[in-house]
């Protein structure tokens, strides 16, 4: 744990976390929209499958929030999880999901943004200075 405050505690990666802050803290947002239900559906008439998720990265999200502001350790760890998993999930995975060609598109270019950030995230931890 101590190596993930010295990371964390890097200038440059303090700033990085507080600008995925603001990532984050869209992303979380969103799925508690969809949970209220100002998406394109209510929420219960989503698929099962849409609502855990909703529910999941909406906590998750909401969560990393307050640590990537805070520039704690244990939000590095949320921040792989949140963005490996939900990229697994939408590689691997997408036929469980009921999706338009249209929101397959946006999908493909929410992993692009996710595979952007894990990228400068990389660049950062391997910048000593």
């Amino acid at each position: 744990m101590n190596d993930l405050a010295q990371i964390a505690n890097n200038h440059w990666m303090g700033r990085y976390l507080k600008i995925l802050a603001f990532v984050f803290i869209y992303s979380g947002l969103i799925h508690i929209a969809n949970i209220v239900s100002l998406g394109e559906k209510t929420w219960l008439e989503t698929p099962q499958t849409w609502q855990i998720g909703d529910i999941v990265y909406g906590i998750l999200d909401l969560a990393a929030v307050i640590g990537l502001w805070q520039g704690k350790a244990w939000v590095i760890i949320c921040f792989l999880v949140g963005i490996i998993s939900r990229f697994v999930i939408y590689t691997v995975f997408i036929d469980y999901f009921p999706f338009t060609q249209q929101q397959r598109e946006t999908i493909y270019g929410l992993l692009g943004t996710e595979v952007i950030l894990l990228s400068v995230f990389v660049v950062l931890l391997l910048w000593k200075k």
